[in-house]
């Protein structure tokens, strides 16, 4: 289905406008935790924190992605601000995605180990910077659009490079160190099956 101009800018145009509540609302919610239930008491906190740091790891290599071409699209004056809109309406996603992610990390944080502890509070920090400058990009970008080549704008799109670089780079680590931990435990425990024999 192809959307005519005029119907494209109505629609990015009320996409932008809610672009800032629902990034605000997905980072800075509280999480609402539930009873505890008799699965709470076997589950593994561990591994499942490990799997958030995956998916956040994809969100925030999808938001680098987008970040990366929203900022090449300071190079252009003349391209159009829906261009722009589109990058942000994927960056905005990718951030409330992580959101969600991170409500369930803060959630579990007191069970899982200490050094899964220290990346939720990494990742909480950066993801909540990304999600106050999409939310400054997009303002600027609602009241600017046809100068969203200034250096204002710039300011706002480096930092969701930077941001999203660094997450992406937080959410790695702590998969690769999950992965080697896993593989460490492993190999223990087969050594140790086999001097028990």
């Amino acid at each position: 289905m192809r959307m005519n101009g005029l119907l494209l800018r109505a629609f990015i145009s009320s996409m932008m406008a809610f672009v800032p509540a629902a990034s605000a609302a997905a980072v800075g919610a509280k999480c609402i935790t539930g009873k505890p239930t008799a699965a709470s008491y076997t589950w593994n906190f561990q591994k499942e924190a490990d799997q958030i740091f995956e998916d956040i790891q994809a969100d925030a290599a999808q938001a680098q992605y987008h970040a990366d071409k929203l900022q090449s699209f300071g190079l252009d004056e003349e391209l159009s601000w829906e261009s722009h809109a589109l990058e942000l309406s994927q960056i905005r996603s990718a951030i409330n995605d992580m959101g969600e992610r991170l409500c369930r990390l803060e959630t579990i944080r007191r069970v899982v180990a200490p050094w899964q502890q220290k990346t939720i509070d990494r990742i909480a920090v950066t993801v909540r910077l990304m999600a106050d400058n999409a939310e400054d990009a997009i303002v600027f970008g609602n009241n600017n659009q046809r100068t969203l080549w200034r250096p204002a704008f710039q300011k706002y799109t480096n930092n969701l490079v930077q941001e999203a670089n660094s997450l992406n780079h937080s959410a790695e680590t702590a998969v690769e160190y999950a992965k080697t931990h896993t593989q460490d435990q492993q190999m223990k425990r087969a050594i140790e099956t086999k001097s028990s024999s």
